[in-house]
């Protein structure tokens, strides 16, 4: 039997697990993820924002898992809340200004903050735990390494009594509802965009939810 070990990342994972994201979310492809990183940009410079992001954070953690050999099969970030969030951590906007034109950058930027309002609207930035972005290996998927990663974050939410929260796709839902999350909708959220946007690709989620498992 093959043996898959949870572990926690280092920075110098950063390359690797970008390399698997880039996969991952390519194949079915997911927009979101271009928003982030767009397929144009070298990898360098993608690799050093997911570095610069994870250090500027205090509430992430990313943990991996690795096959026998050491590769990196799946890794996620996860945002772990100690703390409620304060009024300046909630009012926080983002400016992209990686993309190689003005207008993919306001459109960019529209996303991601329309995605943390959302958030907002739901965790009212209480103390809670969040999935911020789970990437498997196309190559290792179904060998069990998502649901190691989706449990070590929730195991930490049932220990200190708080809600988990996902921003998911619905090629994930069966992964998550495994674990104790339900969708908050049967239908996609699709997030709003002025018309001049409309042509542009649409951004859609599922928000899912767990609640705290008490003994």
């Amino acid at each position: 039997m093959e043996t898959l070990s949870l572990l926690p990342c280092v920075p110098a994972d950063a390359a690797e697990i970008f390399a698997g994201q880039r996969l991952s979310f390519g194949s079915p492809r997911e927009p979101f993820f271009d928003v982030l990183f767009p397929p144009t940009e070298g990898e360098e410079k993608g690799v050093q924002r997911t570095i610069d992001w994870w250090v500027e954070d205090e509430s992430a953690k990313y943990m991996k898992v690795v096959d026998e050999t050491g590769k990196i099969i799946s890794a996620a970030k996860w945002c772990i809340y100690e703390t409620a969030l304060t009024r300046e951590q909630m009012d926080e906007k983002i400016t992209c200004d990686w993309h190689e034109n003005e207008d993919t950058n306001k459109w960019s930027s529209h996303i991601i903050n329309w995605i943390h309002d959302h958030r907002l609207s739901k965790t009212k930035g209480a103390r809670c735990c969040v999935l911020d972005i789970l990437s498997t290996h196309p190559e290792h998927q179904r060998r069990g390494a998502g649901s190691l990663l989706v449990k070590w974050g929730t195991d930490i939410a049932d220990a200190m009594g708080v809600p988990a929260y996902i921003e998911g796709s619905i090629y994930a839902r069966r992964l998550y509802e495994q674990n104790g999350f339900v969708a908050s909708s049967v239908d996609l959220i699709t997030i709003p965009v002025p018309e001049i946007w409309q042509k542009r690709d649409e951004i859609k989620f599922l928000w899912f939810e767990r609640a705290p498992k008490t003994e």
